[in-house]
């Protein structure tokens, strides 16, 4: 089994879950690589099977600067079956704006409108993501093990 990691970060925040999460995966014997976003296309999408996402949301509502043009294409993708595909979200955001982790809420509705199907709920998270990565990580390996 593997997991194609991307990550999509202003600060780092995302891009340092992407790596905790990939040494979490690859402790259960699953291959884990992490992408960044700015390196991702749908044409490379259509070649995984598992993915997870971690972005966060810039300003007021705005993909990260790596992740820009991969969310634009997704968006304008919405024809393509991505079916094969199994994918988690975990968002990151501050909840004082008014569009708190849209980013991560759009990635999850785009690729849900493509056929994908979803492992786990999104996560959104504002500051606490420290505290919420292990359970959703933890939800995700058990994933990983019994069904996909």
């Amino acid at each position: 089994m593997e997991f194609k990691i991307l990550f999509g970060s202003e600060t780092g925040n995302s891009e340092g879950l992407a790596s905790d999460a990939q040494k979490e995966l690859t402790k259960q014997g699953v291959e884990a690589e992490v992408i960044d976003m700015q390196d991702m296309t749908v044409e490379k999408l259509k070649g995984y099977k598992n993915i997870l996402i971690f972005t966060s949301t810039w300003g007021e509502g705005d993909p990260p600067g790596n992740a820009e043009n991969f969310y634009k294409e997704l968006q304008n993708s919405s024809e393509i079956d991505l079916s094969h595909l199994n994918y988690a979200v975990f968002a990151i955001g501050q909840s004082f704006y008014e569009h708190f982790c849209k980013t991560g809420k759009d990635f999850d509705e785009f690729l849900e409108k493509m056929g994908a199907k979803r492992i786990a709920p999104i996560e959104l998270c504002d500051d606490d993501f420290d505290s919420k990565f292990p359970e959703w990580i933890e939800n995700i390996k058990k994933q990983a093990l019994s069904k996909i």
